[in-house]
């Protein structure tokens, strides 16, 4: 009898053990444009402690093959799919509109926001499976995504962010004004708007502050000094966050809601000058609505990205390159900071406020920051060894930010739960631009009418303004299309002759020319929403859309760029898996982006999405699963 009642417990024991488990949790993190040689220089150097300990307790990639182009919108789409550009419909951040016979190769979609996932993501299996998905400000995180609780800041901008200086708001002696705030020095006043939100401003001297002169800015919306919106410290750059203002309600130019926030990063003792900047002016974009409230509360105002545009524009100041001391960069360094700040609070409110079985989550960092100093860092393209140098050390701060970013999260993670960090490509260094459009029209394949636009009756290929490294053939499937099946041959071949002969001091610059007609399935080119005919260049050089007169091959600053042919070393990047399952200290090679949808799906329990092509990381698992 005893030993009836063993083989029960021996036969039922496994059964109810399975039966009690419950299916996994996982944290997906998305670092955009991180580069595996510069994130192990770092690691070894101990400068990214929180990466470190992920990697030491997983599995491990460093060399993960991107796809063609590799850039942000393809390589997610493959992340979160598992399938190529080709069958997701996702060719870059913007692309040709589909169908081609309702639109000429002049036309093009924004990625992001208007050109629709052809293939299942990840997310989608999860809530088929009854699975809760919060889906935070992540790549195409409206596809497919009922049933989720999305944040897609990302969709709710409303504008630029930008700054106010004197040059357009010259301080006056305030007038006309109700109940001006103390000040030990006359008010100084100034107007300026943001969208279509017109403000007020009142330069004081606070007898609280201990500076000398004026060092605080009065926000308004009328001249009452009793009705503030605002009021910010001026003071220099750097990473806490202290000077920001709250968010700040505004209506942009379409009359829509939206928030910004304002930081004063300059003000003169004697008002004469200053430097007030504020974010891109984003709307609430929350689903579930009723989540909004508390979103807000708890992690602000979406902001998004830092100030790079304007820091290249010298902006914020005169950058390293131009001669600068390094004030814009610790200026932009500190809109990074923000921007992550907010991230971060985003993951927090997510992790502990709403019930979630898969957690996604993004940043667009450290790829900002890539693309900004890059170009400066590499010796191929910046010869200038000091200025690398310090370009190197505000690099180093956007990837030490990032990792702050995964430190919160794992700090916060509840017991037994996967986390996975994946990025969508590396980077390179650019000085120097190829005007395709330039090749095409001395060859007679593209021609231009007397506004200077592609004659559509007359051309035959096209390099489309959306960089996204192809050419289109101005086919007769497409709206105004002109090259005809039996045409198209005698095309391609015009243009792999025409295009091999770009020559930089003697050497060939375009390295490839594929056809996605005979290359396309081999390397997940093509499409209904791609290119025809995709290039490889030399390192050091982009691709350049301009058309008419001018030189084919011309220099420029260096920066960052990526988009090129994913087998090159510098556009691999990487992935990391933590957690119940996965094998500890485990280096994987010949890994893919789209490896990681269908691995992840069989960690967590769930079949892989219905158009993934690649294949399970069996070998990072911890048992035979």
């Amino acid at each position: 009898m005893a030993t009836l009642s063993l083989i029960i417990v021996t036969v039922l024991a496994p059964a109810q053990i399975l039966r009690a488990q419950t299916p996994p949790k996982a944290i997906v993190i998305g670092w955009d444009g991180a580069l595996p040689s510069f994130t192990h220089e770092m690691l070894r150097q101990g400068k990214l402690p929180n990466l470190a300990k992920l990697i030491a307790g997983g599995a491990f990639a460093d060399d993960v093959l991107s796809v063609y182009p590799s850039k942000t919108a393809p390589g997610f789409a493959a992340l979160w799919s598992g399938a190529s550009p080709r069958d997701t419909g996702i060719s870059g951040t913007r692309q040709p509109r589909a169908p081609a016979h309702q639109h000429t190769i002049l036309e093009s979609n924004l990625s992001f926001l208007s050109a629709p996932l052809r293939a299942e993501p990840l997310w989608a299996v999860a809530l088929r499976a009854g699975r809760k998905v919060i889906l935070a400000h992540v790549p195409f995180g409206r596809e497919i995504s009922d049933g989720a609780v999305k944040l897609l800041g990302y969709d709710g901008y409303g504008g630029r962010d930008g700054v106010v200086t004197s040059r357009a708001a010259a301080p006056q002696l305030a007038s006309s004004w109700k109940r001006l705030p103390p000040s030990a020095k006359p008010p100084l006043e100034i107007q300026f708007s943001i969208g279509a939100s017109a403000f007020f401003g009142l330069f004081i001297d606070d007898p609280a502050n201990p500076n000398a002169g004026y060092d605080t800015l009065v926000v308004t919306g009328s001249r009452d000094g009793a009705e503030i919106t605002a009021r910010i410290n001026a003071g220099e750059a750097n990473l806490e966050g202290g000077l920001w203002s709250r968010p700040i309600d505004v209506k942009t130019s379409g009359g829509e809601n939206a928030t910004v926030y304002l930081r004063l990063f300059d003000l003169k003792p004697d008002g004469g000058d200053f430097l007030l900047y504020h974010t891109r002016p984003a709307r609430s974009m929350i689903f579930p609505a009723e989540l909004a409230a508390g979103y807000a509360a708890a992690a602000g105002a979406f902001i998004g990205n830092g100030a790079s545009l304007l820091y290249q524009e010298s902006a914020l100041g005169p950058t390293l390159a131009a001669g600068g001391a390094g004030v814009a960069e610790a200026r932009y360094l500190e809109t990074v900071a923000m921007a992550q700040r907010q991230f971060k609070q985003t993951a927090l409110w997510a992790m502990r406020t709403v019930p979630w079985d898969l957690l996604l989550l993004y940043t667009p960092f450290p790829d900002e920051g890539e693309h900004v100093w890059r170009g400066y860092i590499d010796p191929a393209t910046n010869p200038d060894r000091k200025l690398g140098a310090a370009a190197r050390q505000f690099l180093e701060e956007v990837y030490k930010l990032s990792d702050d970013f995964l430190g919160a999260v794992l700090a916060n993670r509840p017991d037994a739960t996967l986390i996975a960090l994946v990025s969508d490509h590396g980077m390179e260094g650019v000085k120097k631009l190829i005007a395709i459009n330039r090749a095409l029209e001395r060859e007679g394949l593209l021609v231009l009418n007397d506004k200077g636009q592609p004659d559509l009756a007359r051309t035959k290929a096209f390099y489309p303004p959306v960089n996204n490294g192809y050419l289109l053939i101005n086919s007769t499937d497409r709206k105004g299309g002109i090259v005809t099946r039996k045409e198209r041959a005698s095309v391609v071949k015009l243009l792999r002759g025409s295009l091999s002969g770009i020559r930089d001091g003697g050497k060939p610059v375009i390295t490839a020319v594929y056809d996605a007609q005979s290359d396309g399935e081999k390397m997940g080119i093509g499409g209904v929403a791609g290119g025809d005919i995709y290039l490889d260049v030399l390192p050091g050089y982009d691709f350049d859309p301009r058309t008419g007169p001018g030189e084919i091959i011309t220099p420029r600053e260096p920066y960052g760029m990526h988009g090129f042919n994913p087998a090159r070393p510098s556009m691999h990047t990487i992935m990391v898996l933590n957690g119940p399952g996965i094998a500890a200290r485990k280096r994987l090679q010949n890994v893919r982006l789209i490896d990681f949808a269908p691995t992840l799906a069989k960690l967590l329990g769930l079949p892989a999405p219905k158009d993934a092509a690649g294949r399970v990381l069996q070998e990072a698992f911890s048992d035979a699963r």
